[in-house]
């Protein structure tokens, strides 16, 4: 999608007219470790950035809003000059007025954005293998998981039916720690290196999650097919067979279902390749360094009971040197945000990833939402 200066300019200034005010996205207050940082994947990787990057003001883009009128303010995030610039930037955060996760779902619920895809789950971005916690019809916790453990960018994937944007909402977050990475997915796929991208074009990935069950021995450790997908076999075979997935029941109860899924895209509305998938945050190297893991490594390594791995579509393990270079290109093109409260940030799933890094003291309150494309705008 080619936009010129004068259309940027333009549109800054249709949204500055609404509701919303540009001004310098804001840089991060001290230096946030990447590399050796304790509960990170792949953390001593060499190629890893040192810190995590600060915003030079431009990206991703930023505006405040006085707008305390929630149906004002989700009638210009749904106006088709807020539209066309989230397209082009691919991440914009907002300091909205919002003060709680109700208000945010008001929000949400107000803008009449669709927050189920056709084939969804019944649950909110239900079925992801992270813990999360549903607040109302279309507002999670962004995630539950332990507070030391950093979650790497990524996109929302396949679990949670490819939505087209997520949007995170801070109601409270500690004074340091916990910021939001926000990756620049189409510099991402222009740096990765061509052979990594030709090999993943060819032979796609393929992603599996494993599951105990509710009532085994390791049904406490983590997530249960029961929480996560449905009480029963008969509705998990279901679901699963209705979204192309073949599975395999063993020991104790416990489900592995896997496909495969490209590894570059046509986004949806701008026609452009992008770098969509999961690759290395759905890698079973995700899960271990995770705290929750910690004190049954070699158990879990053993059996091959990682909640998550990703391998090349045929099978085939994804090299090491793949995945570091993967990752080092990812945290290279993030840009930090310690998220504020009143804090909305909107990325387009396909263009732009999220994530969180972990935080020592102090209440986090993130929340989550998911929104697709009407089918007849795909």
């Amino acid at each position: 999608m080619n936009v010129s200066r004068g259309m940027l300019r333009s549109l800054s200034r249709q949204v500055r007219c609404m509701a919303l005010e540009a001004a310098p996205c804001p840089k991060l207050e001290s230096p946030v470790m990447v590399f050796g940082r304790p509960h990170l994947p792949d953390a001593h990787n060499e190629l890893l950035p040192k810190v995590l990057s600060s915003s030079d003001g431009s990206w991703p883009a930023f505006y405040t809003s006085d707008e305390t009128n929630i149906e004002t303010l989700a009638e210009t995030l749904t106006s088709p000059e807020f539209e066309k610039k989230l397209l082009e930037e691919g991440a914009v955060l907002i300091q909205t007025g919002l003060r709680s996760y109700q208000e945010f779902s008001d929000l949400i619920d107000e803008a009449g954005w669709q927050t189920r895809g056709a084939d969804d789950f019944a649950r909110s971005m239900g079925a992801r293998s992270m813990t999360s916690t549903c607040v109302t019809s279309s507002v999670r916790t962004a995630s539950d998981d332990h507070h030391l453990y950093t979650i790497e960018p990524h996109h929302e994937y396949h679990t949670c039916a490819f939505p087209n944007n997520i949007l995170l909402f801070c109601e409270s977050c500690p004074p340091s720690g916990g910021e939001w990475p926000v990756g620049n997915g189409r510099e991402i796929l222009k740096q990765l290196r061509p052979e990594v991208v030709e090999k993943f074009e060819r032979l796609g990935a393929r992603y599996s999650l494993f599951y105990p069950s509710v009532n085994s021995e390791e049904g406490g450790r983590y997530n249960t097919w029961e929480k996560n997908i449905m009480p029963t076999k008969d509705e998990t075979e279901s679901y699963l067979a209705d979204r192309g997935y073949t599975w395999e029941w063993g020991d104790n109860n416990s489900l592995r279902y896997w496909q495969n899924f490209p590894a570059v895209r046509i986004h949806p509305k701008t026609g452009e390749r992008v770098w969509f998938n999961q690759i290395h945050a759905h890698h079973k190297s995700f899960y271990e360094c995770h705290p929750a893991f910690s004190s049954i490594f070699d158990t879990v390594a053993s059996k091959n009971q990682w909640p998550v791995d990703c391998l090349y579509g045929d099978g085939t393990p994804i090299e090491q040197e793949t995945l570091d270079h993967i990752r080092e290109v990812v945290w290279k093109n993030c840009i930090g945000i310690h998220p504020k409260p009143g804090h909305l940030l909107i990325c387009d799933n396909w263009l732009a990833l999220h994530g969180r890094l972990s935080f020592n003291d102090g209440v986090r309150k993130v929340y989550a939402a998911t929104t697709f494309y009407e089918e007849d705008d795909e």
